[in-house]
């Protein structure tokens, strides 16, 4: 396709071509390219359901997928799993192939499968055909009497089977192989550098069949410790929390970060940061999290913060604040859905009339509140200029990042005279980032 400099200048989108297009021919390249890295996203299918039980349920209720093997008599593979604190719904992103779906009650979440516990095995459920890019449902329930004690006679790990190589999982569940607490020996790797923002941008599968998505930590996990989880924006990358990484109490707390395709739909992302959140509390036994979000990312971390709330009436988020946040998203944005290319889903998002933007403060005319629980802090920033018909800070209009809703909503605000990206290293952010921390959680 032919793309002429007069159509290419109709996709007037500021807060895009700021912070997301690399420079020279690499720019044209990546998104010519981005086409064949969409159409294998669209490739992924989806399976999903719903989770219920009869009578009252007790501790966690686990969802697990398995890959049906080639040849009869095979064991499963196991490919993924969804855990739900109470009757609800589910789903699963996978690659064509045939799979079976089953379910326990871990009642003292231990993640065993224990003798009195409650099962719906994968082996008694039908078989679901998956093609390319399609969805499928199946509800399961699980019985009462139905005690996995006959069937065995010791407790099983299922969630153990679960494969985690790169291999399987690229050949069946690419959002259940991510990082769920790696730790990240050395923020300096150019792992977690512009390049590798930039190629979650543009190279979505190649960013996920790389196995770099997912939640890290900077040292093994401490339980004396309460987690900062740092989100980054569109095209964003870790690097970017460093200086506010470094001014954080070490011994008070525990930095940790989400490192994503930003590419992809917001929707899916902040499911999966959700569901990493969720899998991650269950397995350490947090009780309270503080997220700090820049740019877009502070989109996706609300948007995670509430369907945790929606599918455990609770949280973990403790404080959440947002920097630069386009709440509002960015009128040019508009153009993007008539682009004559290809663009990455996570612009369309930022149509100030998408529907990803309106559920972050509306469920239908209703308006969507985060739980008293959580705390939240407004911080934006703009940068001074008579040249400019609107403030802004370069990137995103100072009208987006205090959107009303927003304001309302928020505990605190605060503006800095800084840049998009140059506030995330100003001192005076990183002290008002401390003095949250302080007031927060000592």
């Amino acid at each position: 396709m032919r793309l002429s400099l007069r159509r290419h200048a109709t996709l007037a989108v500021p807060l895009i071509l700021a912070v997301a297009f690399p420079s020279g021919c690499t720019t044209l390249k990546r998104i010519v390219s981005f086409r064949d890295q969409l159409e294998m996203a669209q490739q992924i299918s989806r399976i999903d359901g719903r989770i219920d039980a009869e009578g009252k349920t007790g501790g966690n209720l686990v969802v697990v997928l398995s890959h049906e093997p080639e040849v009869d008599g095979d064991p499963l593979i196991g490919v993924d799993s969804y855990v739900r604190v109470r009757p609800g719904t589910f789903a699963f992103r996978v690659q064509e192939g045939r799979y079976r779906l089953g379910a326990y009650e871990d009642r003292n979440r231990n993640g065993l499968v224990d003798l009195d516990e409650r099962v719906s095995r994968n082996r008694d459920n039908p078989i679901i055909e998956v093609g390319p890019g399609e969805d499928h449902s199946q509800n399961i329930v699980l019985q009462t009497g139905s005690n996995f004690a006959a069937y065995a006679d010791e407790p099983l790990d299922v969630l153990g089977l679960v494969e985690r190589t790169p291999e399987e999982q690229r050949r069946f569940s690419l959002w259940s192989w991510s990082v769920q607490g790696e730790i990240c020996e050395d923020l300096d790797d150019a792992k977690f550098g512009p390049e590798a923002g930039s190629r979650g941008l543009w190279e979505i599968m190649e960013f996920l069949n790389d196995g770099i998505a997912g939640v890290y930590f900077l040292e093994p996990y401490d339980p004396s410790r309460i987690p900062v989880l740092f989100v980054h924006g569109i095209s964003g990358y870790p690097q970017q929390f460093s200086t506010l990484i470094e001014s954080i109490d070490r011994d008070r707390y525990q930095p940790w970060f989400y490192f994503f395709p930003s590419g992809f739909g917001l929707d899916g992302l902040s499911n999966h940061l959700a569901t990493l959140l969720e899998r991650l509390a269950i397995g350490h036994g947090f009780e309270e999290i503080a997220v700090v979000a820049h740019s877009m990312g502070g989109l996706v971390a609300r948007g995670a913060i509430l369907k945790a709330e929606q599918v455990a009436a609770r949280g973990n988020v403790r404080l959440f604040i947002s920097i630069s946040t386009p709440w509002g998203g960015d009128v040019n944005a508009r153009n993007v859905d008539g682009a004559p290319i290809k663009l990455p889903l996570s612009f369309h998002d930022m149509n100030p009339s998408s529907d990803y933007l309106r559920r972050m403060f509306y469920d239908g005319d209703k308006v969507r509140s985060l739980l008293p629980a959580v705390e939240f802090h407004l911080v934006y920033g703009f940068k001074m200029s008579s040249s400019k018909p609107v403030a802004d800070d370069g990137t995103v209009t100072v009208a987006s990042q205090t959107r009303t809703e927003a304001q309302d909503q928020a505990a605190t605000q605060r503006a800095y005279d800084h840049g998009h990206v140059g506030i995330l290293h100003a001192p005076e952010v990183a002290t008002r980032l401390n003095w949250l921390l302080s007031q927060r959680f000592d």
